[in-house]
C-alpha cells in the first residue's frame, strides 16, 4: 500500500452510512465472473517499533471552463459535516492564504514502513528507518493540532499493523481534527472498530484480480475486495485509488464501473520513481509516455461524462501537459517554491523526519520532530526550491491552498465528509 498510501484518497466515517448501491449484493457481483486464485500465505513478519505488530512486508495556474467538475453530487445526508464545520474549515484556510500565513492544515502522516503487501512499486518495507513509539505518535498529533491542522491522514506501509492504531486514531479525533487512512485492505476484517472511528479511508485496488496480484502479489486481490466487501455491508463510505502502470493500463474501465456500483469515487495514479520511497524498478513499471497520455485523456474524458473520478481535470491535464515523464520534478535551486507544500501540508516520515512532500525524500534535508520539535521541523520543511510536479495528488492539493475554484468546490463535496 505504500506508494499510494503516500498519494492518495479517502473514506468517510466512524459510522457512516452510504447510499444503498454500495450494498453487498453489488460488491458480490463484482466477483461473479472472476476465476478463482489460491490464496498464498502471509509473508513472514518482524516488529518493526513500539505499538506495531508482526509484519511481512503546464503549471495549474488557469481555470479551464470546461474543467467545472461535472460529477453529481453526492445525495445530502442528516450525518453530512454541517455546513458550519465545513465553513470553519474553509475559513481557516482562506484566512491563512490571504494573508500569507502558514498553516500545517493537511500532514500525511507515516506511521511505519513496514507492510503485509510487497507492491512491485513501492520500496517501503526495505528500508530500516527507526519509528516513533505510541506516547511520541501522541505528543506530536496534539502538537499539529496546536498549529492548525485540520486532517491527519495514517498512511504506510499499512497503519493498521500498528497495535496501537485505534488510540492513535482517537487521539487525533480528541484534538479536534479529522482522521484519515490508507490502507491496502487486508486488515479490515479485523480492525473494522478502528475503521469506524475514522472520518476518511482509501482503500487501494489496482484492478481485476490477475492486474492486481500481478502487481500487489498472488491471492492479494481476493483480500481486498473482502475488505471492500465488509466495508460496503457496513454501508460505510470510502475511496479507492489505483497505481496505473503498463500491466493495469487496461483496468481503468472496470474499476471505474467497481466504483459505480459501490456508489464510491477512484483517484488514478501513475507511479513515481523515487528510489528512497517507490523502489528502484518502480521506473520500470510505468507505462511508456504515449500511453500515458492515452490513460489521462481516458480519465480525463471519464471525468467529464461524468464517472467517479476523485481528482479534478486540472489536476489530471496537468499531468498530461507534462513534457518528460523520466523527470518527476523540476528544482529551481536558489529560488522561493510556488508549491505550497511544506506551507500548508506536509510529509512526516516514520522516524520523526518531515519533508515538504513525499518526493522530496533524498533530496531534501530534513529537520526531525524528536530533535528539533515539530514546529521547527515544519517551519524548516517550507524552505524548499521545488516549482513543480506530475504528482496529480499533490497538484491537486496544491491547487486547493492556491484556492483554484473548481478544486475548491471538489475539496468541498467529496472530502469534507460526515462525522459523528
Amino acid at each position: 500500500m505504500g506508494l499510494e498510501g503516500r498519494l492518495a484518497v479517502h473514506h468517510s466515517s466512524g459510522g457512516r452510512r452510504r447510499h444503498a448501491v454500495g450494498s453487498r449484493s453489488a460488491v458480490s457481483a463484482l466477483h461473479t465472473d472472476r476465476a478463482a486464485r489460491p490464496d498464498a500465505g502471509d509473508a513472514a513478519g518482524r516488529r518493526v517499533a513500539d505499538g506495531i505488530g508482526p509484519v511481512s512486508v503546464l503549471p495549474a495556474d488557469c481555470l479551464f471552463p470546461e474543467d467545472r467538475d461535472p460529477s453529481p453530487a453526492r445525495p445530502h445526508r442528516e450525518q453530512d459535516l454541517k455546513p458550519t464545520a465545513k465553513l470553519a474549515i474553509g475559513t481557516k484556510i482562506l484566512g491563512a492564504r490571504l494573508t500569507g500565513t502558514p498553516r500545517p492544515f493537511f500532514v500525511q502522516y507515516s506511521l511505519l514502513n513496514g507492510c503485509n503487501a510487497r507492491c512491485v512499486y513501492c520500496n517501503c518495507p526495505n528500508r530500516e528507518d527507526p519509528q516513533l513509539g505510541t506516547t511520541e505518535h501522541r505528543r506530536v498529533i496534539a502538537e499539529f493540532a496546536r498549529l492548525g491542522t485540520v486532517r491527519i491522514k495514517f498512511l504506510g506501509g499499512e497503519p493498521l499493523l500498528r497495535t496501537d492504531i485505534g488510540e492513535l486514531v482517537d487521539q487525533v479525533r480528541q484534538v479536534g481534527v479529522r482522521s484519515a487512512m490508507v490502507t491496502n485492505g487486508f486488515l479490515i476484517p479485523e480492525k473494522m472498530d478502528v475503521i469506524r472511528r475514522l472520518d476518511e479511508l482509501v482503500i487501494s485496488l489496482d484492478g481485476t484480480e490477475a492486474a492486481h496480484d500481478g502487481q500487489r502479489g498472488r491471492g492479494t486481490w481476493k483480500r481486498v475486495m473482502r475488505g471492500i466487501e465488509l466495508a460496503a455491508a457496513e454501508r460505510l463510505d470510502f475511496f479507492l485509488s489505483a497505481v496505473v502502470t503498463h500491466q493495469s493500463a487496461g483496468e481503468i474501465d472496470w474499476l471505474l464501473e467497481t466504483a459505480r456500483r459501490l456508489g464510491v469515487m477512484v483517484n488514478f495514479q501513475i507511479p513515481q520513481f523515487n528510489p528512497e520511497m517507490y523502489g528502484a524498478d518502480a521506473r520500470a513499471w510505468m507505462p511508456p509516455p504515449d500511453e500515458i497520455r492515452a490513460i489521462l485523456e481516458k480519465i480525463i474524458a471519464a471525468k467529464k461524462a461524468g464517472a467517479p473520478v476523485l481528482f479534478t481535470v486540472r489536476s489530471y491535464r496537468h499531468t498530461l501537459g507534462w513534457k518528460d515523464f523520466s523527470v518527476e520534478r523540476v528544482e529551481r535551486p536558489g529560488q522561493r517554491s510556488p508549491c505550497t507544500a511544506g506551507r500548508y501540508f506536509l510529509q512526516l516520515e516514520p522516524n520523526g523526519d518531515i519533508y515538504p512532500c513525499v518526493l522530496h525524500a533524498g533530496t531534501f534535508r530534513p529537520k526531525n520532530v524528536l530533535r528539533d520539535g515539530v514546529e521547527e521541523a515544519w517551519r524548516h520543511a517550507q524552505h524548499h526550491s521545488c516549482f513543480d510536479c506530475y504528482n496529480t495528488w499533490l497538484n491537486e492539493n496544491r491547487a486547493i491552498f492556491d484556492l483554484r475554484p473548481d478544486v475548491v468546490t471538489n475539496f468541498w463535496r467529496n472530502y469534507l465528509r460526515p462525522r459523528d
